[in-house]
């Protein structure tokens, strides 16, 4: 379409096409590799390995969690989120299954877990893009994301652990009452901290 309508040449549009395939490389070999990690997980059979190691001796309402800790432990160290999908999805799944927790509080478990790591992580590459095409510093860039990062990931540790121990229908009402709560106290706390420097 460059050609086309005469915005680019044959050899320009070449040049981005193949500079925005060298940008996609990075993502693709973690998807590959996080995709083939999970074919040798499932091979192993590794979900019902953890669904025997776990049954009787972690309650079930814990386990939702568990999972988004360890996804966001997981996404934090290696910096992608969709990597973490990857692995724990396949994992997560049959454990809910198995322990009879409802299959949408484990999938949010590992997208929650997987996007607070991806988020609050200094080497992932939403955090660089971010940094990089606001003009900021990438450090002062991933101080200012971790607080409010922490925040949302308390609040979605608490909805978990109450949408797993009890059938509360309204845990979303009630996790956005604790971010709006928080957001409020956060920004009384902030703008004394403002007014004192």
């Amino acid at each position: 379409m460059m050609v086309i309508f005469k915005i680019k040449t044959i050899s320009q549009s070449l040049n981005i096409y193949t500079s925005g395939m060298k940008n996609m490389m990075d993502i693709l070999i973690i998807l590959v590799l996080a995709w083939s990690l999970g074919s040798v997980l499932d091979k192993l059979d590794t979900a019902n390995y953890i669904v025997q190691i776990i049954d009787g001796t972690i309650p079930p309402a814990v386990v939702p969690a568990l999972i988004f800790l360890v996804g966001a432990c997981m996404s934090f160290a290696n910096g992608t989120s969709w990597g973490t999908f990857a692995i724990m999805l396949p994992l997560a799944i049959p454990l809910g299954h198995h322990l009879d927790i409802p299959l949408t509080v484990c999938i949010g478990a590992v997208i929650s877990g997987g996007i607070f790591g991806d988020h609050s992580s200094p080497i992932s590459d939403t955090t660089i893009l971010s940094s990089t095409g606001a003009g900021a510093d990438h450090k002062d860039h991933n101080k200012t994301q971790v607080p409010i990062a922490i925040f949302n990931g308390s609040v979605t540790a608490i909805a978990l652990l109450i949408t797993s121990m009890i059938d509360f229908k309204f845990t979303l009402l009630f996790a956005l009452f604790l971010m709006i709560i928080g957001v409020i106290i956060l920004s009384k706390f902030k703008k004394n901290q403002y007014q004192k420097t």
